[in-house]
């Protein structure tokens, strides 16, 4: 409710501004699969590492338009962290400042839904910088996976109750892991479970 009532303001603040494309109503069929690899997994203190974004369209994964960027390494990059997304402070090295990413990221998505296994998370971690930057949440429709996955699986296997986890729904879906705790590869394999879970049925 908390969310919907700042949506709300955020779209009669921003609506005739340079931001105001992305509170509209999305008209298409794509959808943008995203991803982020954090220090950590409270959104209210953990801090970006990378971000990957991959539009999905016309029934395909467009993985090489994807946009994959890193972070400078942030103060809370600890050794625990590092063995999930694999990702030392010498591979941040050039890492991008995030400030100067947000408005790239907004123009890569647009209006468009975003799609992803703990969608949520994601989303909550991107307006962490955003609303200080610009004033106001990610507008953009969220699509979590492991809902649409439970949907289907009582439909599918109404007897069985569904394994939730990442690994678990590709491998029932026979989706390829694509390299595993990378921004770029979990988004591009959400992409892929997205497109799975859109057929009728599932393959016994």
């Amino acid at each position: 409710m908390i969310r919907q009532i700042r949506r709300y303001a955020d779209r009669y603040r921003h609506a005739h501004g340079p931001y105001g494309h992305l509170f509209l109503p999305y008209e298409g069929n794509d959808v943008v699969a995203l991803d982020c690899e954090t220090t950590g997994l409270d959104s209210r203190h953990a801090e970006l590492v990378s971000i990957a974004a991959v539009p999905v369209r016309n029934g395909r994964v467009c993985a090489s338009e994807s946009m994959d960027v890193r972070f400078q390494a942030p103060d809370s990059l600890t050794s625990e962290s590092i063995t999930i997304h694999r990702l030392r402070p010498v591979d941040l090295d050039e890492g991008e400042a995030i400030a100067d990413t947000l408005e790239t990221l907004l123009a890569f998505v647009g209006n468009r839904p975003v799609v992803g296994w703990c969608i949520d998370f994601d989303v909550a971690m991107i307006n962490r910088y955003l609303r200080p930057l610009l004033g106001f949440d990610l507008p953009n429709a969220t699509i979590e996976l492991s809902n649409l996955y439970q949907k289907k699986m009582r439909y599918w296997q109404p007897d069985i109750e569904p394994d939730l986890r990442f690994e678990a729904m590709a491998r029932n879906l026979r989706v390829p892991m694509m390299a595993r705790h990378s921004a770029r590869g979990d988004a591009v394999t959400a992409g892929l479970m997205y497109l799975q879970l859109q057929r009728a049925t599932l393959e016994q």
